[in-house]
């Protein structure tokens, strides 16, 4: 949108990524002290009513001393363009990572940060209650590891800007409560400032909220929100601010009611790409990512050309599943990529899909041209995608792509009316995988009258063509208000379609469906057959789209799943290198905490076995071990070579250990030991991580 608006005479925003500011201020001297002083008064009933005192317990058993120095570490490896790629460093900095964000998170609601980066919320702020996203206590407690960075960096920022005008995007649904946070944070500090909102969260929220006098309910504190797509909705507000008057015309742009009653305004407008510029992505903090190498995301397309899954709901759609289908032209395309080129070589096509014939002469173009790019997509599985086909993607710098097969079922497949055959994906995979070109593999079970025997055809055709595709799985269905399921529900067996109670934005919906419901525990345990391919879930290396695993990919290829196997595995090379323990033992948990433990983070059915051992992966995953293992693992207590290992463990035989210590490293329980003097802040660097963001420009 900044660019948009430059193209046409305004001046550009200052962009402040508040995600990647606030973790690094989180390791800085100031981030430190107020994580220890917010740790010191933590009482374990902080989080009722959001939280029982049993989940917060669960929690916190995820939550090791917190460590600076290893957080600092991994900053320089993830950045570093060598150690990036040796996977075993890359594994200790996103355990130091997650780690670090495990202790982050217990200053809020315990457990609030899973998996380093994604915001697990309690279960009031994720159903979309309208009183918990307006309770001022409760957003203050879950925005409380990042109120320092606010209090000492943006604000005062913010300030001395003097802004007219201040935009928070949202994207994901977790983002919702730190945005309305932020929001009333800013209104206070800037108090006569346009405060607007856009992005899909704020989308969402109008399209599915209940009573549409919520929407403003929620965003209190902000002027306007920008619903649907937003190029010309941001250069009205640009404009009407700068003119002294209200943006009241654009379709897009909903103000508050405090400026009165709503407006009757047209249909939403959706933009015509050819009238977007080349997007500028040079107003971004590129040098505070976790990443060795840029990485954009470029939008040519918007909707789907295909818009007939009948599961699907994506954007302020109308009739169909998506919003309407645009593309651009490959000459523009490649107008675009070229100018994105000489600033960073990967391209994600952040799109719905892209048409076959489209990205086949873009690739062709990309090849006679001789540009040097990396580059993936999503893509459908058409026949179109012969061999010789894919090996022009390959040449052209594709490196992965990602596909939504659904379902190896072909009932379900006709079902979800997806247009393609079990038979026929396997030949675009194959042919895909053929050309060197990673496949990332989406489905889900659980589709309206899905049987077991067809959930576990799924499951059979991602086992039997494992060699196949690099990374991905099967989900659960999710039914969702503008679904032709939804909307058509005696077609799918479907009935009682309702709101999750005390759900005010219903973004999921609850239903009644028989089979498929009956199916759904088994079936889960049929997925576990699945090897996804990554120790990993998103934004890391392992999760689908992500940008270090297109990185890997890249350097590594459809061999990659083949690198972090080897990196999680022993043999007799490894008899004279040093491993240790990559966690530690902890007291065994009440049986009521492990309960509760596996309901936020395991198999609630599994059974719990008081006379485990507890032991706390690097990563704060917690792993209910068998007894007759503490000696072993006190072994690895100092670093060993397994050979010497091997002696201490003297009274099992030699087959038995060998097996042993490979199941430990698969579970990542042990770890091989890196040098630390590998790891060296490049120049300004150091600098770099203990810098406060800077000032306004």
């Amino acid at each position: 949108m900044d660019s948009y608006a430059r193209a046409r005479g305004h001046p550009g925003a200052d962009l402040i990524d508040t995600n990647i500011e606030a973790f690094h201020f989180s390791y800085s001297a100031a981030g430190i002290d107020w994580m220890h002083q917010c740790l010191r008064s933590q009482d374990i009933s902080d989080g009722r009513p959001y939280q029982s005192e049993d989940t917060v317990r669960a929690s916190l058993l995820r939550v090791a001393e917190p460590d600076p120095a290893a957080v600092r570490r991994a900053a320089t490896v993830l950045r570093d363009p060598g150690l990036f790629y040796d996977y075993g460093y890359y594994q200790q900095a996103v355990n130091d990572v997650t780690a670090w964000m495990n202790c982050l998170g217990s200053t809020g609601f315990a457990g609030q940060f899973h998996n380093g980066f994604e915001a697990r919320l309690p279960t009031a702020f994720a159903i979309g209650s309208r009183a918990a996203l307006t309770d001022v206590r409760a957003l203050a407690r879950l925005n409380r590891p990042f109120q320092c960075y606010y209090d000492d960096v943006l604000l005062p920022r913010l300030r001395a800007g003097s802004y007219d005008i201040v935009g928070i995007n949202i994207t994901y649904a977790w983002q919702l409560p730190f945005a309305l946070w932020l929001s009333r944070l800013i209104r206070q500090s800037l108090p006569s400032a346009f405060v607007i909102a856009g992005g899909t969260e704020v989308s969402d929220v109008w399209k599915y909220a209940q009573e549409k006098a919520t929407v403003f309910e929620i965003f209190h504190d902000l002027d306007a929100i920008v619903i649907g797509e937003g190029e010309t909705a941001y250069t009205s507000i640009l404009e009407c601010i700068g003119a002294g008057t209200l943006p009241t015309s654009h379709p897009n742009v909903r103000l508050h009611p405090r400026y009165g009653a709503p407006r009757p305004l047209t249909l939403l407008h959706y933009e015509p790409l050819h009238d977007l510029p080349v997007p500028d992505y040079h107003g971004l903090p590129w040098d505070l990512y976790l990443s060795p190498e840029r990485f954009v995301y470029y939008s040519p397309t918007r909707g789907c050309y295909w818009n007939k899954c009948t599961f699907c709901d994506y954007g302020l759609n109308t009739e169909g599943p998506t919003s309407p289908w645009r593309q651009d032209h490959v000459d523009t395309m490649m107008r675009d990529v070229t100018a994105i080129s000489a600033f960073a070589k990967f391209i994600y096509f952040s799109v719905d899909v892209l048409a076959p014939a489209t990205i086949l002469r873009f690739a062709e173009r990309v090849v006679e041209e001789q540009l040097d790019i990396r580059w993936g997509a999503e893509i459908r599985l058409e026949k179109y995608w012969s061999a010789e086909r894919a090996e022009v993607l390959r040449r052209s710098g594709c490196v992965a792509v990602s596909v939504g097969f659904e379902s190896g079922n072909q009932r379900i497949l006709d079902l979800i009316d997806k247009g393609t055959r079990p038979i026929q994906v396997r030949q675009t995979i194959s042919a895909m995988h053929g050309a060197g070109i990673g496949v990332q593999m989406m489905g889900f079970t659980g589709f309206p009258t899905e049987s077991l025997i067809e959930a576990r055809d799924s499951v059979d055709f991602l086992v039997d063509n494992r060699e196949l595709w690099t990374f991905g799985g099967l989900g659960e269905f999710q039914l969702t208000s503008g679904a032709i399921v939804a909307k058509q529900p005696g077609r799918f067996g479907v009935s009682n379609i309702r709101a999750i109670p005390g759900s005010d934005i219903a973004r999921m919906l609850l239903f009644d469906e028989p089979i498929s419901q009956e199916a759904r525990p088994e079936a889960a345990k049929e997925k576990r057959r699945i090897a996804p391919g990554g120790h990993y879930e998103r934004p890391w290396l392992g999760g689908t789209d992500t940008p270090h695993s297109f990185f890997f990919h890249d350097r590594f290829g459809t061999g990659v799943r083949s690198v972090l196997h080897d990196a999680r595995s022993v043999g007799v090379e490894d008899l004279d290198r040093f491993f240790v323990l990559n966690g530690e033992l902890i007291p065994a948990p009440p049986e009521a905490v492990q309960h509760s433990y596996q309901a936020l983070y395991g198999d609630p059915t599994t059974q719990i076995d008081m006379s485990r051992l507890a032991f706390r992966r690097a990563d704060g995953a917690i792993l209910l071990l068998p007894e007759r293992l503490k000696m072993f693992l006190e072994v690895f207590t100092m670093p060993v070579t397994l050979r010497a290992a091997r002696e201490r463990a003297w009274m099992v035989d030699d087959a038995s250990v060998t097996q042993l210590w490979l199941s430990l490293a698969r579970q990542g329980i042990i770890r091989r030991v890196l040098d630390p003097a590998d790891i060296r802040p490049p120049s300004g660097q150091a600098d770099l991580d203990n810098r406060q963001p800077a000032g306004v420009p």
